[in-house]
């Protein structure tokens, strides 16, 4: 289940309400269901399956929450939110002005509803679907991501994380390490080379690859050890269709030699 650790990074790297859509949908995937935010001191309450609950404590001093709601006002500053013209503290100094005391997100409706201090529903608003919008990761997103994988076993996490932030597919080269990393309409982010060029041997050994590939997948070894093993055993690149949710791996000559689907 999802850690104060893993929310308070997702939380990091929203800059402004234009990357809400994306956190609520990474959010999601780490297993969140619900969360409610108060905007007095920043303070959120996160909810899972299962009665599942983690609370993360205050992100700013306290600060007044205005009796009297101004509901024009607040979609005004939402709408500049979502448009990256202000930031976390700033969209919630404006809530708290405009008498917003709680917000409240529901990730299996997808809406963020405006509470008053009472407790009154003001405002419920749809989140956008981060699935329809423009494509626009970065190779630093793309970098952090891949950070995060050791083994084999981080993975499926991996690629639902890469998914949030857009990608359809990629295809990985073992001689260098540089990925190709694609979006909606024809977007490419292209990852650079990671280390010193590997010679891929001529001959293919798949059963030797698929016992190692295995061993790998079990988080028995690490990342560069799995890529020196790809090109003992003729293994030239791999290429991930995250929409039918694959990986499949080819040799020097362009042949698959095997797909497999990736656990979700």
């Amino acid at each position: 289940m999802f850690t104060v650790e893993q929310i308070k990074e997702e939380l990091s790297r929203m800059k402004s309400g234009a990357d809400f859509p994306v956190l609520a949908m990474k959010l999601k995937n780490l297993g969140v269901t619900y969360y409610e935010t108060k905007i007095e001191d920043g303070s959120s309450i996160f909810h899972g399956k299962n009665g599942y609950e983690l609370s993360v404590g205050a992100n700013y001093t306290p600060m007044a929450i205005a009796d009297k709601v101004n509901i024009e006002q607040l979609k005004t500053d939402i709408e500049n939110h979502q448009q990256g013209k202000s930031d976390y503290f700033q969209i919630s100094r404006q809530s708290a002005d405009n008498g917003i005391g709680k917000w409240a997100v529901c990730l299996i409706s997808m809406t963020c509803t405006y509470m008053d201090k009472a407790g009154n529903n003001v405002w419920v608003e749809h989140i956008p679907d981060v699935s329809i919008q423009k494509s626009v990761f970065t190779v630093e997103e793309i970098k952090m991501a891949h950070s995060k994988v050791k083994s084999g076993a981080d993975f499926p996490a991996y690629i639902k994380e890469i998914k949030s932030l857009g990608v359809t597919h990629y295809e990985a080269y073992v001689s260098d390490g540089h990925i190709d990393y694609h979006g909606a309409d024809d977007y490419t982010a292209k990852v650079p080379a990671k280390y010193e060029p590997l010679y891929i041997a001529d001959a293919l050994k798949s059963q030797e690859f698929k016992a190692e590939l295995l061993a790998h997948q079990q988080g028995k070894t690490d990342f560069l050890t799995f890529i020196k093993m790809c090109a003992t055993y003729g293994i030239e690149r791999w290429a991930i269709r995250i929409d039918e949710m694959t990986c499949t791996y080819y040799d020097k000559a362009g042949n698959e030699i095997l797909v497999e689907k990736i656990p979700q």
